[in-house]
């Protein structure tokens, strides 16, 4: 896809690998009238440290935390800053599930209309957390929490001086927008407890 401005926006990127396949989960922040360096090491900073703090302790130990890096949307050569101080494998202990078996959580503006939500999948989904009565179901406990530390990553953006955590929009009615826009990204949310598919984890 040629280069799409997505103006005062980031793209935070949290890395890692599961049985040694990449994967990653996608945010996006804005900083109302721009940004500069300092601006992305910070976030970069603040989002590797709240993956330390909410992330990997909902993760297997095969799902290793690489890195955040942040990148500039506003123009197709922009800044970008890199995060792996707390670079690591997770801590929950339990054996794992297929790299593709996942749990979606979805990201809610308060609007109606697909381009105003976002998902997210999770990374590390523990076997031991699935129901004895259902094994398409995850624990309930288990879901709120990944539930929370997905949210965390909405908290940490919001805590960080002038960042605002969005939603990212580059279609509308099937049609690439000329700009990207961003609508608030206000609340988390696990719709069910079923457990979910990312084919593009499976090993190759």
């Amino acid at each position: 896809m040629a280069f799409q401005s997505v103006p005062d926006t980031v793209e935070i990127d949290i890395i890692y690998t599961m049985n040694s396949v990449p994967a990653q989960n996608t945010f996006y922040a804005e900083l109302v009238g721009g940004y500069v360096l300092a601006n992305l090491v910070a976030l970069a900073a603040g989002i590797d440290g709240q993956v330390q703090g909410t992330w990997k302790a909902q993760q297997v130990s095969e799902a290793v935390y690489l890195r955040t890096e942040v990148r500039g949307l506003a123009v197709e050569n922009d800044i970008t800053a890199s995060d792996n101080t707390n670079t690591g494998a997770g801590g929950f202990v339990g054996a794992p599930m297929p790299n593709n078996v996942t749990l979606s959580v979805k990201k809610e503006s308060g609007l109606t209309g697909r381009s105003a939500r976002g998902r997210n999948y999770w990374i590390g989904i523990p076997h031991n957390q699935l129901t004895p009565a259902d094994e398409n179901l995850l624990e309930a406990v288990y879901v709120t929490a990944v539930e929370a530390a997905v949210d965390s990553i909405r908290t940490q953006i919001n805590a960080l001086a002038g960042w605002v955590p969005v939603l990212v929009s580059r279609f509308a009615g099937g049609s690439l927008r000329t700009t990207g826009v961003t609508f608030p990204w206000i609340s988390t949310t696990c719709v069910d407890a079923r457990i979910d598919t990312q084919r593009g984890r499976l090993p190759g």
